[in-house]
């Protein structure tokens, strides 16, 4: 090993550990005294919540889990599932989030959209199975590529619609879980 860069290394190692304890040494107060010192106004801008609101928090939030096309609207982290939704399931999540008026509004927002995604869907998968039906009678003629090529154009504005009702969904139960300390 190179004697010169072992030499450089231990200047470089004294010079730190010098800085270092010339930083650590703070003469204008005991360690105790930094203990008792104030808070800064970070600390102190942040609301301070009851030690039961957490419990609530965990008890009362609300998720929701998918599988194929439905959801299941569960409270708390392990807690029961309160409600499914999906392809022509109703189920009233505004009545479930009332307490939060944004809530409701994005719940109106998944409302819609799930039903109008899951009714054009399931017509464009009719309108795909009828024009597969044509083509296989032998009915060569132009519209059956036109009645396909229209189920399936169908199918993906309804999956859309039903995505973004999905999404209002999420925002839901989002602004209900921020809703539920104050």
């Amino acid at each position: 090993m190179n004697s010169g860069i072992f030499v450089a290394l231990l200047i470089g190692a004294s010079a730190v550990t010098g800085s270092a304890q010339a930083q650590s040494k703070d003469k204008s107060a005991s360690p105790a005294a930094a203990s008792a010192a104030p808070t800064t106004s970070i600390a102190a801008s942040r609301p301070v919540h009851p030690a039961d609101s957490a419990r609530n928090f965990d008890t009362e939030s609300l998720r929701f889990a998918t599988s194929w096309g439905n959801a299941d609207i569960i409270r708390g982290a392990n807690g029961p599932v309160v409600g499914t939704v999906g392809w022509f399931r109703p189920f009233d999540v505004e009545k479930l989030v009332e307490s939060s008026p944004k809530a409701v509004e994005e719940a109106k927002v998944f409302k819609t959209n799930n039903f109008r995604g899951s009714l054009v869907s399931a017509l464009g998968a009719a309108t795909v199975g009828v024009g597969i039906l044509v083509a296989g009678n032998n009915g060569n003629n132009a519209s059956t590529p036109i009645i396909i090529v229209a189920g399936a154009g169908a199918i993906g504005w309804g999956l859309h619609h039903i995505n973004v009702g999905y999404a209002a969904l999420s925002k839901s139960l989002w602004w209900y879980n921020r809703d539920i300390a104050r």
